[in-house]
């Protein structure tokens, strides 16, 4: 076996399978080096110093040894039960959770679950929870609300190589921060055939228009693609004021299905509040007949009074800047 090769064993039998070379971990993680050491030279050239060269060398900063190096634990990513002392840490306001694309849709619905980890594992920034996604394929990153979620009695621990863990992440401090631009385009595609359908929204068609279909997509792709989706087609000024306007009555549409997932207990859609309120209002508030709805979405997403707020979203700095961000402005 090469280091690389030798160095992912120890990780198996550090993290999940010590009998694979008859040893046994302390109720701490730790193993008897000289026992680590005996086991692997069963079936390998094995030493010391080769050892002592993958902790050194782990990218991952996996491994750790005690002060006179007779024991030695992994930092993190145990399946079984030990308790590597670590200390409860204050989180920064967001962290960050990087896994492959595969896993996407089940961490929408879900949340951020352990498996067969005892812990989540989660990345200080966006760069290295993309690296750790890459391991799994395609990455896709998560923005996670360490800060409020500690606020509502979460712990969080930082191992000794940086990374952060916490018991699970419900589905309400998660954000989706990447997308398949090909998936996105995909369901682009699929709303313009929809929008040429006018006679959809035809009175005598029940309970259809052009905007519950589009809205019917979220169950194929998941809202957050679809929410993408949307902002392409905002941010694309060739559009037509019908586009922007149908747009429009998805988000509302989307609202109103929050409304009965509270009533049903199941989680709530997530919202880019900005993103939405700044590209409604610069595409349609001009707009009569799309006044009073990009009105209502924006008191529904602010916890505005529709009638008594003098709020002004063309003058919000937040949404100001999220526009510039798009290269668009007032």
């Amino acid at each position: 076996m090469s280091l690389k090769e030798t160095s992912k064993f120890i990780s198996l039998i550090l993290r999940h399978k010590p009998e694979t070379i008859g040893i046994s971990l302390d109720e701490h993680g730790w193993a008897n080096v000289d026992e680590l050491i005996a086991g692997i030279s069963k079936t390998q050239e094995f030493n010391m110093d080769m050892l002592e060269e993958i902790v050194r060398t782990d990218e991952k900063q996996r491994y750790s040894f005690n002060e006179d190096k007779t024991l030695i634990r992994a930092n993190q990513g145990h399946s079984i039960p030990v308790d590597v002392e670590l200390e409860k840490v204050e989180p920064p306001k967001y962290l960050y959770h990087g896994t492959g694309e595969k896993y996407h849709k089940a961490i929408d619905e879900q949340g951020l679950l352990p498996k067969s980890r005892l812990y989540v594992h989660l990345s200080p920034d966006i760069e290295t929870a993309v690296k750790v996604g890459s391991r799994h394929g395609k990455p896709v990153v998560y923005r996670v609300w360490s800060s409020a979620m500690q606020k509502d009695g979460f712990e969080f621990f930082k191992s000794a190589n940086g990374v952060w863990l916490t018991k699970e992440v419900p589905t309400k401090y998660i954000k989706r921060e990447s997308f398949d631009d090909k998936e996105i385009e995909r369901v682009v595609k699929e709303i313009d055939a929809i929008l040429l359908k006018k006679e959809l929204d035809d009175d005598s068609v029940e309970e259809t228009s052009r905007a519950d279909v589009i809205f019917e997509l979220e169950k194929i792709y998941s809202w957050e693609v679809l929410q993408q989706a949307l902002f392409k087609i905002l941010l694309d000024g060739n559009r037509t004021e019908d586009d922007w306007n149908q747009v429009s009555i998805v988000f509302w549409n989307a609202l109103l299905e929050n409304d009965n997932r509270k009533k049903d207990g199941r989680p709530k859609l997530k919202f880019k509040k900005k993103s939405i309120i700044g590209l409604l209002y610069y595409r349609l508030r001009n707009v009569d007949e799309a006044e009073n709805l990009v009105w209502s979405i924006t008191c529904n997403l602010y916890h505005l009074d529709y009638c008594d707020s003098e709020y002004d979203p063309t003058k919000d700095e937040k949404i100001i800047r999220k526009l510039e961000k798009y290269g668009l402005k007032f």
